[in-house]
């Protein structure tokens, strides 16, 4: 039987577990607190090999932490659809940048993940080298990067660069002997200048650029397999306030309604929207024998009228019914 992703108890941890230390580089640290709670990681554990070990929730953990034990990894990428090991293209950034995971900005990700897409599905075989002409890596915020487009490719993906807020609280940490390669990631953040510039083109790199250009822009445009948190919330928010206003326009039956039910100018409505004509059985305006019907022309009836005949009908009850006469004195 396959063994299942596992979750880690901190009380458990073995002797030579090096727990999770900040690095303190964080700029808001307040602001980068773990808010990835264990029910959470339960939603992407399908994203991570058989076996893989997450360790506990933890709220003090930062995202800046180190750790020999642990690796440190942002949900951003899983929400749009990777999973992990990573493919070969964006493994090799990583590889060849140093960065740590949780160091890339959302647009980062966002950005190679629209490139896998191109490669596995228009059969471009695009490298860092490609990558290289068209952005620049720059430092953004805390020790973090992101890319900017080179100024003769201005826009060579679209839509990649939607703000999302809270994205740097979503992250957990990994058991590094528990994934693959995992003892050969990081363990602390890249402070040093990161650049791709001593990438050197090759004589297939102008072939497969023109290709890249020549792409049609829906094609070019950041596509997430699932949708992006912030969205989610907000659908979430949604459904949940259209019910609050659901429930709070319940109210109890009065004459008003009454009044709407039998109005000549509801059912005019309602004739002239294509619906059959309803029928009013044993409703007031048929409660006393011998009462005609209204004509079209007379006004609709108010709500005092129809307390009045309802008042009329009870009367008449009384006078005529013996039992309802005793009913009456025993009350």
């Amino acid at each position: 039987m396959a063994k299942m992703a596992t979750r880690s108890s901190r009380l458990k941890d073995p002797e030579n577990d090096s727990p999770p230390k900040s690095q303190d580089l964080l700029k808001n640290p307040s602001m980068e607190l773990c808010r990835f709670t264990d029910p959470e990681i339960e939603q992407i554990r399908h994203c991570f090999p058989e076996g893989t070990v997450f360790r506990a929730f933890d709220s003090s953990i930062k995202s800046d932490c180190k750790s020999d034990t642990w690796v440190s990894f942002p949900d951003a990428p899983f929400q749009i659809g990777f999973s992990y090991p990573f493919p070969a293209f964006t493994q090799s950034f990583f590889t060849l940048t140093g960065l740590c995971y949780i160091q890339a900005m959302l647009m980062l990700w966002r950005v190679l993940y629209t490139l896998e897409q191109i490669i596995n599905n228009k059969g471009i075989d695009l490298s860092l080298t490609e990558l290289n002409n068209l952005y620049n890596l720059v430092r953004h915020g805390s020790h973090r990067f992101l890319f900017k487009a080179k100024p003769q490719h201005p826009h060579p993906l679209l839509k990649v660069t939607k703000n999302d807020t809270n994205w740097r609280n979503q992250f957990c940490f990994v058991r590094r002997d528990s994934i693959p390669n995992g003892n050969h990631l990081p363990k602390k953040w890249n402070l040093k200048a990161v650049s791709l510039t001593t990438l050197t083109d090759t004589l297939a790199t102008p072939e497969r650029l023109a290709a890249f250009c020549a792409l049609d822009s829906t094609v070019r445009i950041y596509h997430p397999r699932i949708k992006d948190l912030e969205e989610a919330s907000s659908a979430s928010y949604t459904m949940s306030s259209a019910a609050k206003s659901s429930s709070k326009s319940t109210y109890r039956f009065g004459m008003g309604d009454i009044e709407g039910i039998i109005s000549p100018k509801s059912i005019k409505k309602e004739l002239a929207a294509g619906q059959s004509q309803p029928e009013f059985k044993g409703t007031l305006t048929r409660a006393k024998a011998g009462n005609k019907r209204k004509k079209p022309n007379e006004p609709s009836c108010d709500a005092p009228h129809i307390e009045q005949r309802i008042h009329d009908f009870i009367s008449e009850v009384r006078i005529t019914d013996p039992q309802f006469c005793n009913l009456s004195k025993d009350h």
